[in-house]
């Protein structure tokens, strides 16, 4: 008899979204019965609807809820990763060389994460991914620029 697959411990990784991340809602958001002041069933949120994280924390020690701000709306919603997205489109970083590994950090979230793959041999103008799944795509340089070097990068979907 085969086992059955178990669902990823998001809280065994670092969370994919920090305080004051611009997020864009994936999905419309219904209330379950949890929300204060709305009906079971009435739309708390519709997809597209723009917020910003103002917490993190968790449920059933498994997963992440985001209480994400909509304040067009006035609401602060939990909402789990799948939910929503990141819509910031840049980013400064610092990209170094510690050997031979290139590591970015970026310090709006004080997070160092090794290159695993890029598009270029010589990473300029090109994409990278990030051992968090992150790709990046970074600006036209030339190949011989010093590091550690601090630019802006315009951040892709995600390379999951």
């Amino acid at each position: 008899m085969p086992k059955p697959e178990v669902p990823e411990v998001e809280i065994a990784r670092a969370s994919r979204f920090d305080i004051g991340d611009k997020v864009r809602a994936r999905e419309s958001v219904r209330n379950d019965g949890t929300y204060p002041g709305s009906r079971i069933g009435e739309f708390l949120i519709e997809a597209g609807e723009i917020g910003y994280v103002a917490s993190i924390g968790e449920f059933l020690q498994r997963y992440y809820i985001y209480g994400v701000d909509f304040f067009a709306r006035g609401r602060i919603v939990g909402m789990r990763e799948h939910e929503i997205e990141d819509i910031e489109e840049s980013m400064k970083i610092t990209l170094a060389k510690r050997g031979d590994i290139y590591t970015v950090y970026v310090a709006k979230k004080d997070l160092e994460v090794p290159v695993v793959q890029q598009e270029r041999e010589t990473l300029w103008g090109g994409w990278i991914e990030l051992a968090n799944g992150w790709r990046l795509e970074l600006p036209d340089m030339a190949a011989d620029s010093r590091l550690p070097l601090t630019v802006e990068a315009r951040k892709l979907a995600t390379a999951e």
